[in-house]
């Protein structure tokens, strides 16, 4: 016999966590809720980075935050102060922690520690099915499973964003703990888009991440080999000058795909499954702010979720075009990124990345980068672009 609830959340990553949070409304006061992962244990594995122009969510549980960038292409290193916005980091653990301990304070809420077996839908009513029982509610969100149909729907450009990071201690004060490095290009990488991601906590400690836009992973060897050399070139340091405290490795989707919010009916896609992830960089966490809070408003409007887009049709050809561009001509995306920093504002840049730029803002930064490579991803992007 089925357990009933109002809503499921499968899944108790960024994306179900921030939903179950806000269902802490006094809306949700008589609505019983389950949240269902394989581990409810936080872990030390995960930051999540973004930038905002107010005061964010979760502000009491940013790790680091800055307001200086830093941008490197060719040994050319830019500087720039971030008037507008403010660079937040905010850790797995930290946030897993805060929320779990908050919800549980909650006897609207329940919460399973199990594998999902299957997400099915029985006569108009959405199951959630572990191996030893079935669960069903009005609505199920879920972050757990892709939408997508392996064999039919295939992106035209299947990027990814992979990275390997290390957390390192240093027994000397190297790091320039106002600035973040943005992106410090590899150009000795012609297989794709390389950089240095790196993130300083202090003078002797940072995260340091080799990041990679490609459609092929690296060997765990490569990536190391990066980061070591970086601090050698950089900051002149060899291993004995550091330990590794924590490592870190991750694949982020970047491909062209259709917004495809229903699961199955009355299964909602939340997270990176709901699209929500930006093609063009990988960025997820506002993102799901965002779409948490419409689905709070629709719930409390409605009585049900709805179907939103997560970005505005101009925004997606860009992304589009870019991911044409990085995917087959990743030599000319270095100048793309180039001319793309060295002609604008970091808060400008941001603006337009978060989506939060008007059209005329659109048309100065894509007037200042290389026109060819985008008229040639127009032209060749057409159909693909209908399609998604």
């Amino acid at each position: 016999m089925n357990q009933e609830y109002d809503y499921i959340i499968a899944g108790a990553g960024a994306a179900g966590l921030s939903l179950a949070y806000k269902m802490l409304h006094p809306f949700f006061d008589d609505k019983r809720i389950l949240v269902v992962d394989e581990s409810l244990n936080p872990s030390h594995n995960k930051t999540w980075c973004f930038w905002d122009n107010k005061t964010p969510p979760f502000a009491d549980l940013m790790y680091r935050q800055w307001n200086n960038a830093e941008v490197s292409i060719s040994g050319k290193r830019i500087k720039s102060p971030l008037n507008e916005y403010t660079y937040y980091c905010l850790r797995s653990i930290d946030f897993q922690e805060q929320i779990l301990r908050r919800l549980k304070k909650e006897s609207r809420f329940d919460f399973l520690e199990s594998t999902i077996e299957d997400l099915s839908v029985s006569y108009g009513i959405p199951i959630l099915q572990t191996k030893s029982n079935s669960y069903q509610a009005e609505f199920i969100f879920q972050s757990c499973f892709s939408p997508w149909n392996s064999s039919t729907d295939q992106p035209d450009y299947p990027l990814l964003q992979h990275f390997l990071g290390w957390e390192v201690k240093t027994t000397k004060p190297v790091f320039d703990d106002a600035f973040f490095t943005l992106m410090d290009f590899d150009d000795t990488f012609d297989e794709g888009i390389a950089f240095i991601y790196l993130l300083p906590w202090s003078k002797t400690s940072a995260l340091i991440e080799y990041t990679i836009f490609s459609d092929e992973l690296l060997s765990r060897e490569k990536y190391e080999e990066k980061i070591s050399i970086y601090l050698n070139n950089r900051y002149n340091l060899k291993p004995i000058d550091y330990k590794i405290t924590r490592t870190e490795f991750g694949e982020i989707p970047m491909k062209d795909r259709p917004h495809k919010p229903w699961y199955d009916t009355r299964i909602l896609n939340i997270g990176t499954v709901g699209g929500v992830t930006k093609p063009s960089t990988g960025y997820t966490f506002s993102r799901i702010q965002k779409q948490t809070d419409q689905i709070i408003r629709d719930l409390q409007t409605d009585e049900k979720p709805n179907a939103h887009s997560p970005s505005k049709t101009r925004f997606k050809a860009y992304d589009l075009w870019l991911l044409q561009i990085i995917h087959d001509h990743p030599s000319e995306a270095y100048h793309v990124f180039n001319q793309l920093f060295k002609n604008n504002s970091m808060d400008a840049i941001f603006s337009f990345l978060a989506e939060e730029s008007a059209i005329t803002d659109d048309f100065k930064i894509m007037s200042s980068v290389p026109y060819t490579p985008f008229f040639r991803a127009i032209w060749q992007t057409k159909e693909r672009l209908l399609e998604i």
